[in-house]
This record gives C-alpha cells, sequence and structure tokens, in this order.
C-alpha cells in the first residue's frame, strides 16, 4: 500500500518557533517529526509515499531527497494553493493512487502498529477508514484538536467546533480513490478542507472508525504539543514484557538518559557493546568483599540494570531496530551476570572463607542458561513461545536483588534466593511446555479423527 503525506501548509502556530522553517522539520527526540511518519509507515510496511508539499516544499525536498536514505521511494506534488485548506493538497495527488491508500499529516506522530492494523481493514470501493483514540485526557489543545461523533463502527460528524463528541481525529486515514471524487465536488463548492470530505464520507455512512486504544500518536501543531509528544514517546518505551523493577522505576531513569542520547551519533549497537564495560568494574567493586567497595558494587550493579534498556529505547525512538542487536543484546546480558554473580561470590569468600559460595555461584550460572535455553528450545523445536506461569522473576527483578544483597551485605542470602526462584522457574517452563504439547497433541488427534 503507497501512503500519502500532506506537508503544504505553513504551520502559523509554530512560526514564532521554526521562523520561517517548516514545522515537519522540527526536532523530536532525534528525528525531524516528517521523518517520524515516513520512518513509522515504513515500519507498518510502507515504502512508497507521494509527499504534497507547499509552504517552503523545496527545503522538504531537498532534506528527504527521493527517500534512498530511509529505503523508501518518494514522489514530491507542489501545492502553490497551499495557503487553502488541505482537501486541494490531497486532491493534487490523485493520479498516483488507482487502489486504496495511507492518508497521514506530516505533523501526526504515531504507533506503527496502529498502522498495520489499519491496513488490514477490508474497504468497500467508496470507503474509508479514520483512526480515532476514544481517550478524550490524551490532547493537549482540546480547541484544535479534530473531534468526531462516532457510533456503531461509523463517523457521524466530525469537525474542530463539534460539542458533541467522543473521540479525536488521529490524523491517519486509508482511503479508497473515492475520497478524490469527494474532494473535487467539495473543493468546487468552495469546501477547501480534508474534513469538509470527510464530512460528506460521514452523511453517506462511508466513514468507518479503528479504536487505536490507547496507542501512541500525538498532533505537533505548536512548540508546546512537540513537548508533549516527546513526554508521551518517552512514556511508550516501557514494554509489555518489562518486568515489575523495569516498569515502577528503571524506565524513568533509562528514558531520561535516553532523552539525551538520541540527540547524539551513538548508535544502539555501540550502547550494547559499551554497557558491557561497566561490568568488570562491578566485579572489581564487589570482589572486594568489603565496604565501602561492595557497596558501591551494589549500586553500580543498579546502574547496569537501569541503562541495559537504553539501546533498545534509542533503537525504537530512531526506528534502528535490527536483528544483529537482537542477538547481540542477550549475549552482553549474559556476560555481565555472569561477571556479577562471580563478584558477589568471590567477594564474599575472601571476607568469610565459605567455600560454599563458589559451587552456589557455577549453579547459578548454570540455572540461568538453562531457563533461557529452555524457552528458545522450545521455540525452535515446536514454533510456539513457553509460557511462563506463576511468579515473574525477570532480568530486572534479579539484579536488585544483587544489587541490595551486596548494598547490604547479604550476599549468601542474594544468591540463594535467585537461586530458588530460578529454579522454580525452570521447573514451572517444563510444567507449561508439557502442559502445551499435550494440548497441541489434543487437537491433532480431533483433527485426524475429525478427517476420518
Amino acid at each position: 500500500m503507497k501512503a500519502l503525506i500532506i506537508a503544504a501548509g505553513n504551520g502559523t502556530r509554530m512560526q514564532p518557533v521554526i521562523r520561517g522553517r517548516h514545522k515537519s522539520l522540527m526536532p523530536l527526540l532525534g528525528l525531524k517529526i516528517i521523518e517520524r511518519v515516513i520512518l513509522g509507515a515504513k515500519e507498518a510496511g510502507i515504502c512508497e509515499f507521494v509527499i504534497v508539499t507547499g509552504y517552503e516544499g523545496n527545503e522538504i525536498q531537498e532534506f528527504l531527497g527521493k527517500g534512498n536514505r530511509y529505503g523508501v521511494s518518494i514522489t514530491f506534488v507542489q501545492n502553490n494553493d497551499w495557503e487553502k485548506a488541505n482537501g486541494i493538497s490531497a486532491l493534487l495527488a490523485r493520479k498516483y493512487f488507482s487502489e486504496n491508500f495511507v492518508l497521514l499529516m506530516s505533523d501526526h506522530i504515531f504507533d506503527p502498529a496502529t498502522l498495520v492494523r489499519i491496513q488490514r481493514i477490508q474497504l468497500k470501493s467508496t470507503e474509508c477508514v479514520l483512526a480515532v483514540d476514544k481517550n478524550l485526557d490524551s490532547v493537549l489543545d482540546v480547541e484544535d484538536t479534530t473531534k468526531a461523533k462516532i457510533s456503531k463502527g461509523k463517523v457521524i460528524d466530525i469537525n474542530k467546533s463539534l460539542e458533541d463528541y467522543n473521540a479525536y481525529d488521529t490524523g491517519m486515514f486509508v482511503c479508497s480513490p473515492y475520497i478524490f471524487e469527494v474532494l473535487k465536488n467539495t473543493t468546487a463548492r468552495g469546501k477547501n478542507s480534508l474534513t469538509d470530505g470527510m464530512r460528506v464520507l460521514a452523511s453517506e455512512q462511508k466513514l468507518r472508525t479503528f479504536d487505536i486504544k490507547g496507542r501512541l500518536w500525538a498532533d505537533c501543531d505548536t512548540y508546546k504539543d512537540i513537548k508533549f509528544a516527546q513526554k508521551k514517546l518517552l512514556k511508550s518505551l516501557t514494554k509489555h514484557e518489562d518486568g515489575i523493577v523495569s516498569k515502577k522505576f528503571n524506565r524513568k531513569i533509562s528514558a531520561f538518559i535516553t532523552k539525551f542520547l538520541v540527540k547524539t551519533p551513538i548508535t544502539p549497537n555501540l550502547i550494547s557493546l559499551i554497557i558491557p564495560l561497566f561490568a568488570p568494574l562491578a566485579f572489581v567493586m564487589l570482589s572486594q568483599g568489603v565496604y565501602p567497595w561492595i557497596f558501591i558494587g551494589g549500586l553500580l550493579v543498579q546502574f547496569l540494570s537501569i541503562i541495559d534498556g537504553n539501546d533498545g529505547e534509542v533503537a525504537r525512538l530512531k526506528f534502528m531496530s535490527s536483528k544483529w542487536g537482537e542477538w547481540l543484546d542477550p549475549i552482553m546480558d549474559r556476560y555481565v551476570d555472569s561477571l556479577i554473580i562471580a563478584g558477589l561470590s568471590w567477594g564474599y569468600w575472601r571476607a568469610t572463607g565459605n567455600e560454599f559460595i563458589i559451587p552456589m555461584a557455577i549453579v547459578i550460572m548454570f540455572l540461568l542458561m538453562l531457563d533461557d535455553y529452555m524457552g528458545n528450545k522450545f521455540h525452535s523445536l515446536f514454533g510456539e513461545k513457553l509460557r511462563q506461569p506463576g511468579l515473574k522473576f525477570k532480568r530486572d527483578s534479579r539484579l536488585l536483588v544483587f544489587a541490595l544483597g551486596a548494598v547490604t551485605n547479604n550476599i549468601l542470602f542474594a544468591l540463594l534466593f535467585v537461586a530458588c526462584l530460578t529454579q522454580y522457574k525452570i521447573a514451572m517452563k517444563l510444567i507449561s511446555g508439557k502442559m502445551l504439547l499435550n494440548e497441541e497433541i489434543k487437537i491433532q488427534s480431533y483433527l485426524h479423527r475429525s478427517k476420518i
């Protein structure tokens, strides 16, 4: 599917800040706003773009080029009547679209997952679909946000001045070419905005809705909007699979650090390689076995846990995720974990002479490797992820236990605690794997009997 991006307006409300530049070229966490739109769409599978420019159109074209550095193809259309509403801009791109297409705004950022899902909707030849946000607390400037009244999956009315509304227009559409027929008629009557065309579709019950269900989106119409969008982006860095320590504590600090890292040339893979360089220092501190060194070592362990998220955060914010990075990151994690466990156990042995700590450390390292191996092996053999029932004891929690053990000088207890919970996880994975396989056997047996 192709995408049409409207980027013709002069951003009147942003002019005190941009001073003659185009607002879509304002920086937002390491990328220009329009770069976020393009790269977000690319992540959703779109590689062909038509961008309608107007005000400072040459500036946008010179910055983006033909799209080669983004791995996409960009065609530009110049709208010399850019002072008029954006429906004219959309209509000028008519000849480039003979099939359904995505329609985006150059100043609206979004979660690529939303665009993936909205493209899957099957439309009739005269329908369009609008991504809407039903959370009425999600915008900064309600007065300037386009509002929609929706019912039974369709837009009844849409306008900025609506008083009776229950959703916001997020600026993301999937349209059939029929929209150009509608815009041709509305602009001929002097109604030049895209919203005017969408109101016609709504009156014909041909504008469907897609609920984004709390996913990220933001309209960057003013400088305050950009700051608001920045907060939303940083907040979105928390992942569903994060452990409780990461969600409640680590991400808040790592996101603050990432806010500065994205403005530098440092790549996520370089961060993945730099983070483990702190691990030998933690080993040295912990291996001393006495205060204040183990206290400092404990703080360093928690610091490592916090900055462990920076590489992934930078990758997501700058659309730089890679298979290499996904493979490298867990390898570096195991390296860091091994040095921390070795430092804790050696320091405890030096301080107490208790040799029991050495085999315990070896057992813990083995259990951690087994825990990883079980999930990966199950997936490679059966093509399914191994669910983890019961207590979720993830790496962020494990490192916190190690850090607290060092800071409070309760290293033996910390290691025993981690060993017991890791063994518990392994046992639960064995049970989960067996249950999944039993379910698969029952399904196959049922299908076999059905064929007979």
